[in-house]
């Protein structure tokens, strides 16, 4: 990746800052390219969602938008856990800017000038995170002017996440939940459905143990309002444990051998 040209500071008051980059007639674009012009144009097209007094955190001006042209990139402030959670991308076009790009991201600042692109960076949550608490690193991404708008690239992970030990799942009919845990002292992964009532356990050696009766008897209970669901075609794993969500039902496998079970309305069936 390109080392971001950062040429000219503008001083700006309070947490905001901000910067000509990328080329282009860098003069012309810093003589409007600044905070007070960032602050009218984020109120004119009313993207101060939380109504700060100051809601301008980052001003990145550069050629944005094609060669030798003027564009300011924003990033605008939330009163929350994530401090930047808005930017925009306004293009200087005749004697007025337009707005060309307006997202509504949790971001990590700050935006990064990498020749005329602009990288973006975010966070990367994994199943069953918190809002303020994603535990999966970091990603990012270049925004690259196509001749008539910005068009993102693919995501690369920057920062690793820290080890997942645990996660819980239910599947989109809200029939099978699901608890994979890799730790120490407990090493498994459990299913239960309500409809019919069984059970299934899969252990470090890829033994899976079932249960098929009544909810007493296999002792099912309720995994709560806030575990979150699984969407069908997605996975999730934990340590040494991978769980997919399927139309057909739920498969959860010890990674290593393959080896496992199915759960679904028809029963449990050994894979692998």
């Amino acid at each position: 990746m390109a080392t971001a040209a950062l040429l000219t500071v503008v001083a700006a008051a309070g947490p905001s800052n901000a910067s000509v980059a990328g080329g282009g007639s860098a003069k012309a674009a810093a003589a409007d390219c600044t905070e007070a012009t960032a602050l009218q144009l984020v109120e004119q097209h009313r993207l101060n969602s939380f109504l700060l007094p100051s809601p301008i955190r980052q001003v990145l001006c550069g050629s944005f938008t094609g060669p030798g042209s003027e564009a300011m990139a924003v990033t605008i402030g939330a009163p929350t856990c994530w401090p930047v959670q808005r930017w925009a991308v306004f293009r200087f076009t005749g004697a007025a800017w337009q707005l060309v790009l307006d997202r509504s991201s949790f971001i990590h600042p700050p935006l990064v000038a990498v020749g005329s692109d602009i990288q973006e960076t975010g966070p990367v949550y994994r199943l069953g995170d918190a809002r303020c608490l994603p535990s999966g690193g970091t990603r990012a991404r270049v925004w690259h002017w196509d001749g008539s708008r910005l068009v993102a690239g693919p995501w690369r992970q920057v920062t690793p996440g820290a080890p997942l030990t645990n996660a819980a799942f239910r599947s989109p009919s809200a029939n099978i939940e699901c608890a994979l845990t890799d730790r120490s002292g407990l090493i498994r992964v459990y299913c239960q459905s309500f409809r019919p009532p069984q059970t299934a356990r899969l252990n470090a050696v890829g033994r899976v143990t079932t249960c098929r009766g009544s909810e007493a008897r296999c002792r099912i209970g309720n995994a709560g309002e806030q575990i979150p669901t699984l969407a069908y075609g997605q996975q999730v794993t934990v340590g040494r444990f991978r769980c997919a969500s399927l139309r057909s039902g739920v498969r959860c496998i010890l990674v290593r051998t393959g080896r496992g079970f199915l759960i679904s309305r028809g029963g449990v069936r050994r894979v692998g």
